[in-house]
């Protein structure tokens, strides 16, 4: 197949979904993924992604939410009639904002995976994406837990909500944003937190709204930790329900069986927090400024998940004006990290938009 280019890749792009809109494979799966805010009707081939989906996806709230409709078409180049997807031309080069740029120009969002070639085009005018595959499963690695996480990015965005790289703890309905790169802390802070009576809707990926009070909704079940991380809280990976090892040498395992209730729909978040690992003896929780809490949000949410950077950037840079801030110093004892936390809480104003 022909290599793409930044020159033709509109095009290609536009192609595509025509392609998927007309393509009839003799076997589908059809599933409706509902999502606080948003429904996805995904088509994919038999098997692989929609149980993925199925595994990895919170169950829909008992009250769902007013939600917008988008589709999904998933088809990859082992089933009859789909092309395999094509190469990017790598003596054009790569730039990831030209590449953005070029479908946002054209009113498209998309990816492109290198390793393992595959495409991710989404309309938001139409709310139509095609997912174009070399094999069933043969996904970006860090998708395995947060599958179809672009398409509800881009989604969401168009409806003007967010989905947020940040973890979250909760107490009583009241919760706060966790946020900062890789390895700062996020996924052990929540673990410890819920693991001594704290509630979350989630330690990597969280939907954001703000029509009036700010309120993180869940979207997927697991949590994720490396082995030192399980030490550090008490636990070992056979203690961990349906457990894997992902792509980055973390176990990905099924949060809500871990600790039932602990997993919970919707927080509504009245502060931003920044987890530090100290290795200390105790726990501390500082104010610090919003101009901090703003450059661990805003560049962590955005840079992940191409497309609407702008948007994203007001959205989150907003978010850090309108919200207190605070440093957590963490410790090495899990249950006084949870019991700092709860400290927090009590003494938090709730916040009014």
């Amino acid at each position: 197949m022909r290599p793409v280019s930044l020159a033709g890749l509109p095009a290609y792009a536009r192609a595509l979904l025509a392609e998927a809109e007309a393509f009839a494979p003799a076997e589908t799966d059809r599933e409706a993924l509902v999502l606080p805010g948003l429904t996805i009707d995904l088509t994919a081939g038999r098997g692989a992604l929609t149980e993925l989906c199925r595994a990895q996806l919170v169950p829909p709230a008992a009250e769902p939410m007013p939600a917008v409709r988008a589709s999904v078409l998933a088809f990859d180049a082992t089933m009859a009639g789909w092309p395999a997807p094509a190469p990017w031309d790598t003596e054009a080069g790569f730039s990831a904002r030209a590449f953005d740029a070029s479908l946002t120009g054209e009113g498209l969002r998309g990816f492109y995976y290198h390793d393992a070639p595959s495409w991710q085009i989404f309309d938001p005018a139409t709310g139509r994406g095609v997912y174009s595959l070399p094999e069933p499963l043969a996904v970006p690695p860090w998708e395995r837990g947060a599958p179809l996480r672009l398409f509800m990015h881009w989604a969401y965005a168009a409806s003007g909500r967010r989905f947020t790289h940040a973890a979250t703890l909760g107490l009583d309905g009241r919760g706060v944003l966790l946020v900062g790169g890789s390895g700062s802390g996020k996924s052990g802070t929540t673990l410890s937190g819920v693991l001594h009576g704290l509630t979350s809707v989630g330690d990597d990926y969280v939907m954001l709204e703000r029509n009036g009070p700010i309120v993180a909704r869940a979207l997927f079940r697991t949590f994720k930790q490396d082995a030192p991380g399980l030490d550090r809280v008490g636990l070992r990976p056979e203690d961990l329900p349906s457990a894997e090892l992902n792509w980055a040498g973390k176990y990905e395992f099924d949060a809500a069986a871990l600790v039932p209730g602990g997993l919970v729909d919707t927080l509504a978040i009245d502060a931003i927090v920044i987890p530090e690992i100290t290795g200390g003896s105790t726990t501390e929780i500082v104010p610090t400024s919003s101009q901090i809490a703003a450059l661990r949000l805003a560049p962590s949410a955005v840079f992940q998940l191409p497309g609407d950077r702008e948007e994203g950037f007001r959205f989150f840079s907003g978010l850090a004006r309108s919200l207190p801030a605070y440093r957590a110093r963490l410790g090495r004892d899990p249950a006084d990290v949870a019991a700092a936390f709860r400290r927090l809480f009590a003494e938090l104003p709730r916040h009014v938009d």
